[in-house]
């Protein structure tokens, strides 16, 4: 079941009727027990593979609290880790190691595994105690809305959720939400994805402009797919009475490599930042630079590889941690140049993220690029000119890309938005008139009754999101 589905809207509202009438004792198996149903519909023998992988750590996490303090919690936390670990890259690696195997790679796995390593090690780091119930803990291991991509929530500020009243003033904050993440894939990231496939496509046609256009419009389609996979992933979770933490924070906007990845998918990066940076900083701390270097390299590379086990992918998290490397080694210098200049904050905060922009237009060639032979080919078409500007665009806008110019000002618009939404979210005001509020939620039907008519309709349907691969 695709999210961007007449049968995912049916599901979601079904799954919410049943969410507001049952009490709240019961509300975590119902959670279960919808969100093992959405995961059947994929395959039916991968979710019972989850339900293994659940019942695993939460029996170890019990058997890690009741050891606390003694060294057998140190054996059995490493055990469960790397079971965990292992299990994850055998998923990954399975299609590497035999194109011929007709293994599925479940859905999610690297969510919800990195959902179950935090949870395990919170528990042996006595951060938090292991959960008693086994429903509440497995109906957030596989809650629907954040399976297919996240974001990647951390059991403490999930599980206190599921008992708490006044979940109904969320819903439409959460149906716009999802609105917004349907906006973003559907008329952006589709459209864009036509002339990025297509520029790939002519890669060997002897002009810059493939180039060019994937060079620069990858990463928005990038940005406006998975944002918009998380909008819908949150607004649903709202939709049920749930909050999720945010995975993005206008990255383009930021001014340095540091400050991008920030911003960029957010819970990613944070869970990283805990369980892989902060270990292997504090193991290299007497290392110096040397030391600083590596936790970042180390940690840069992971993020990389959690995506797959390419070559592409390699250098992409190399030619990343480079930048975060210079940033993080010169960052006492640059602060007393911008002391002594104050000038250059101005400048920074000006030219700072068309650099960072081209930064990761450059990294996320590799990240998009099928070879690095073809990562190879467009870079080198970049010194081939434009003599043919004229006959590439004709081509270019062709059909079936006749209509995703679209993309462009659709782009700007949803920014605008997405910037609206940061600052003032989409709540009405408490005090908002009877006419603004019934104004509001007639607008909001009739919208998604036209989205809903226009799913129904649908017969190609939407492309799959990029991040659900993952």
């Amino acid at each position: 079941m695709q999210f961007l589905s007449f049968q995912y809207l049916c599901f979601l509202a079904v799954t919410a009727i049943g969410y507001r009438v049952c009490p709240l004792r019961w509300r975590s198996y119902l959670l279960l027990g919808t969100s093992y149903l959405f995961y059947c519909t994929w395959s039916p023998r991968m979710a019972v593979v989850l339900l293994l992988a659940t019942a695993l750590c939460y029996f170890t996490a019990l058997r890690l609290q009741a050891l606390r303090g003694r060294s057998a919690a140190s054996a059995l936390a490493r055990a469960g880790v790397s079971a965990l670990i292992l299990f994850l890259a055998f998923f990954k690696l399975r299609p590497l190691l035999s194109s011929s195997s007709n293994l599925l790679i479940p859905l999610g796995v690297s969510y919800y595994t990195f959902r179950l390593i935090s949870y395990l090690v919170d528990v042996y780091w006595g951060k938090y105690n292991a959960v008693q119930e086994f429903v509440p803990f497995a109906a957030y291991v596989a809650f629907f809305p954040q399976l297919l991509a996240g974001p990647i929530q951390r059991e403490s500020s999930f599980l206190p959720q599921l008992n708490r009243q006044g979940a109904e003033s969320r819903v439409l904050e959460g149906l716009l939400r999802m609105a917004l993440g349907f906006a973003k894939k559907s008329i952006v990231a589709d459209n864009l994805g036509l002339f990025v496939g297509w520029s790939y496509g002519h890669l060997h046609s002897g002009s810059a402009l493939p180039s060019i256009v994937a060079l620069y419009l990858f990463p928005l389609q990038l940005y406006a797919d998975f944002s918009g996979l998380t909008d819908i992933a949150i607004g649903s979770g709202l939709v049920l009475g749930t909050e999720a933490p945010e995975n993005f924070d206008a990255p383009f906007s930021a001014t340095s490599i540091t400050e991008f990845w920030r911003r960029w998918h957010m819970t990613l990066t944070s869970w990283l930042r805990d369980y892989v940076f902060m270990p292997v900083r504090t193991l290299t701390r007497d290392w110096g630079k040397i030391g600083l270097a590596l936790s970042l390299t180390v940690n840069m590379l992971l993020i990389a590889l959690w995506h797959g086990f390419t070559l592409g992918f390699v250098v992409y998290g190399l030619f990343q941690s480079l930048f975060l490397v210079a940033e993080a080694l010169t960052v006492s210098q640059r602060s007393k140049y911008r002391l002594a200049h104050p000038m250059s904050e101005k400048v920074a905060n000006l030219v700072g993220p068309i650099f960072v922009y081209h930064v990761i237009a450059v990294g996320s060639v590799f990240f998009r690029a099928p070879s690095l032979v073809s990562a190879g080919q467009l870079f080198a078409n970049l010194g081939d000119g434009l003599s043919r500007l004229g006959s590439d665009l004709e081509a270019l806008v062709s059909p079936p890309n006749h209509h995703a110019w679209i993309a462009l000002p659709a782009y700007a618009l949803i920014a605008a938005v997405d910037v609206h939404r940061r600052r003032n979210g989409f709540r009405l005001p408490d005090l908002a008139p009877r006419y603004l509020r019934w104004s509001v939620y007639g607008s909001v039907t009739a919208m998604w009754i036209l989205i809903a008519l226009t799913l129904l309709g649908s017969e190609k349907g939407a492309d799959p999101f990029v991040y659900a691969m993952f």
